[in-house]
């Protein structure tokens, strides 16, 4: 249910068309959920050694979906190796929380894999991280 949900969720944020050419599977189109500031996500830098525009989502998009999944600011994010797929993951400070949340996007599909949040004294902290972080990470 929760992949077909964000499955319908990247033709919104990519559009229908999106899957047309293959080069363009994912290309941002600039939609985004209701609420979401485009030119918070477009200023947030996350680390992108592994991206490869060929095949995969764009970093904006993979923020976009990530921010779909947990409305909020982005603190910090990363690609990675995870279970044998190249994936996006995404620190994000949750509105009106003082708590930190991680998204985890499929670099290939856009998919949501995980959602994780941090409660308690870790996520005290990691709020404190995150928020900080959010500061130095956007772009003037």
């Amino acid at each position: 249910m929760q992949k077909s949900l964000f499955a319908a969720a990247a033709v919104l944020v990519f559009g229908a068309g999106a899957a047309q050419a293959q080069s363009e599977w994912y290309r941002w189109k600039g939609d985004a959920c209701a609420g979401t500031d485009l030119e918070a996500v477009r200023k947030a830098e996350i680390k992108t050694k592994l991206y490869d525009k060929s095949f995969m989502i764009s970093p904006d998009s993979a923020k976009v979906i990530a921010l779909c999944a947990v409305p909020g600011q982005i603190g910090s994010g990363e690609m990675r190796v995870q279970d044998k797929r190249t994936v996006y993951s995404i620190d994000i400070i949750p509105n009106k929380k003082q708590v930190r949340s991680r998204v985890v996007v499929d670099a290939r599909t856009g998919y949501v894999l995980s959602s994780k949040q941090f409660g308690g004294l870790a996520g005290k902290i990691g709020w404190l991280k995150e928020s900080f972080d959010h500061k130095n990470n956007t772009k003037p």
